[in-house]
């Protein structure tokens, strides 16, 4: 399950991730594991003190190991020194996830519809019951699995990977090497609505514009990304989307951002560069966060999030609604005291007159 393509020598594996072999460097490696679980043909890595102990005694083949720990006592056959030692675990991680993705081609299945006007790149995968509708254009090397939808005049990049069950709907535009995870809807109609104000009665609005995908990014599983209701939705390059997240029609995200599960974004917010978003967040719609802003689990943001000096990252915010961590964190410890602090008020009462 954890094998390489092929067996590999510490010394191949080393030049591979750019790193300084110490110990056998003729020994051979034939897979990947945890620290706790490595053996003698295992490459594990090391990058938290805290299990330096078991790196110590380890039995493994290979550990990646930091520069700091480089004359830490070590019982591996050989140890590789790189700066990030997750890092070059992560290159033999996607070694190991290219091969699977190419036992798993299909080339064109028999059981899928393509529409005879959808363009299909040089190397492109698509599964069985996978539906292409009409003028869609999928890039070369691109993987859809079974049970994907693209739809109308949709476009979608090169060496992407799309995963069972993924809609993409008509006009939506996905940049090169994006990964969409199993049920991940791209484009579905945003939230918009009218209400007569004499009788209550919800009309639609139409949904005509699209979601715009840049390069490299990845989105998870069940995550709905609505299209706008005229212009884009934008995601833009490099950003990690995790599992059940969802983002309103126009709304903006930044390069760079990580947004973990269960984050809800309204429409036409404006997400910055390099933001994290922790797990429930929320955002509320029409509003901006600056570049670089963190934002703890749970956590409200109500108003739009301006650096506290020009050129400067965004804040670290906390709570809901979400204030600076510090300032939330001093507010939840007076929190768990007002108990105590009530029945001491109640006593100064009964003191009074």
């Amino acid at each position: 399950m954890n094998k390489l393509p092929k067996p590999q020598t510490v010394a191949e594996i080393s030049r591979l991730v750019g790193g300084q072999v110490f110990g056998n460097e003729k020994h051979i490696i034939e897979s990947v594991a945890d620290l706790a679980a490595a053996g003698p043909k295992d490459v594990s890595f090391l990058e938290n003190p805290k299990y330096a102990a078991a790196a110590a005694v380890s039995p493994a083949g290979c550990l990646f190991l930091p520069p700091q720990a480089k004359d830490s006592p070590c019982t591996a056959k050989a140890r590789i020194i790189v700066e990030e030692p997750r890092g070059a675990f992560a290159i033999l991680l996607r070694l190991i996830e290219k091969a699977r993705r190419g036992d798993g081609a299909a080339g064109l299945s028999p059981k899928a519809s393509i529409h005879p006007s959808a363009k299909l790149g040089e190397g492109v995968s698509i599964g069985d019951f996978c539906v292409i509708e009409k003028d869609a254009c999928i890039g070369e090397g691109t993987t859809l699995r079974p049970q994907c939808y693209v739809g109308a005049n949709a476009r979608i990049g090169r060496d992407c990977l799309i995963y069972p069950q993924v809609v993409v709907r008509e006009d939506c535009v996905i940049g090169d090497r994006v990964i969409l995870h199993p049920g991940a809807v791209i484009g579905g109609d945003g939230f918009g609505f009218t209400t007569d104000k004499k009788t209550g009665r919800h009309t639609k609005i139409p949904q005509i514009g699209n979601v715009c995908i840049g390069d490299d990014v990845e989105i998870g599983a069940n995550t709905t990304i609505d299209r706008a209701a005229i212009g884009s939705t934008v995601v833009e390059a490099g950003t990690q989307i995790d599992n059940l997240v969802q983002i309103g029609h126009n709304a903006a995200l930044g390069r760079g951002c990580v947004v973990v599960a269960q984050v809800g974004i309204a429409g036409s917010s404006k997400i910055g560069n390099g933001v994290v978003l922790g797990g429930q967040v929320g955002v509320a719609g029409h509003i901006s966060i600056c570049d670089r802003t963190q934002v703890g689990a749970q956590s409200g943001i109500m108003s739009s999030v301006e650096p506290s000096e020009p050129g400067k990252p965004g804040p670290i915010l906390f709570g809901s609604p979400a204030r600076p961590h510090r300032e939330a964190f001093k507010l939840q410890a007076l929190f768990g005291r007002l108990p105590e602090l009530f029945d001491k008020v109640k006593e100064i009462e009964k003191r009074l007159p």
